[in-house]
């Protein structure tokens, strides 16, 4: 299983959002390069960025340019969301350097689109599915749709999309632990590779999602934990590996 470390970025912070509210913001660290860095120096193999003023704005934002630095000075593949909902955003990430995008919003509302982007840039692409209570929500968790998450997965995946990375908002920042039964759910019923996302809070959080490997779960993204210290980077690669 691959564990994808998280920096969200707020005003050039590491912060972390409790279950995705924005007034319920914590700042972490003030340089995420060094972060990014301390990071790779573990082991990781990707980096999970999400661009959180850029998610909540709908637009570019200064934060891209800590996303290049990490990108280009500390030779990092990054996985990076926040914001992308045109087609120039999308080239200029790639540009930057970044691996891999996350689409959500514009999964939703504007599916054309998606389609289109798909046919371009399929190896760069993955789709953000963030839920709560099924549903699924957009624009930085703000709006919640009556978009079934396991029926948009279907959908992406008509298109050629190969991954999803699938969070429950209930969960995220809780510590308490992923939805798995919906993580598994999802997988098996979209087949597609699916990154697990919010909640992971003990190693044996990671363990419970590597059972579900053969159902599609690969890999994992891990933030609060991590800041809050209930276990280590390193731990959780030795875990995963």
């Amino acid at each position: 299983m691959l564990i994808l470390p998280a920096i969200d970025l707020k005003d050039g912070c590491c912060v972390r959002l409790t279950q995705g509210d924005k007034e319920k913001v914590k700042v972490y660290d003030q340089d995420p390069l060094a972060v990014a860095s301390s990071f790779l120096t573990v082991g990781a193999q990707m980096i999970h960025i999400v661009d959180l003023d850029g998610a909540f704005a709908g637009a570019k934002t200064e934060n891209l340019s800590i996303v290049k630095k990490i990108c280009h000075e500390l030779n990092a593949k990054v996985e990076f969301g926040g914001g992308v909902r045109d087609e120039k955003a999308v080239e200029n990430l790639i540009e930057i350097g970044v691996s891999q995008i996350v689409l959500g919003t514009i999964a939703v509302e504007n599916t054309e689109l998606l389609a289109n982007l798909a046919k371009k840039y399929q190896k760069y692409l993955a789709i953000g599915i963030d839920a709560r209570n099924g549903k699924v929500a957009t624009r930085g968790w703000e709006t919640i749709t009556e978009i079934d998450a396991v029926t948009l997965a279907k959908q992406v995946s008509e298109l050629g999309i190969e991954r999803v990375i699938y969070t429950d908002i209930s969960q995220d920042g809780m510590l308490t632990g992923p939805n798995l039964v919906m993580t598994k759910h999802l997988a098996e019923s979209s087949k597609l590779k699916v990154t697990a996302s919010g909640g992971i809070g003990s190693l044996a959080d990671i363990c419970a999602l590597k059972a579900l490997s053969s159902y599609g779960v690969d890999s994992c993204i891990i933030g609060k934990a991590l800041y809050e210290q209930k276990f280590t980077l390193k731990e959780a690669l030795e875990i995963a590996a």
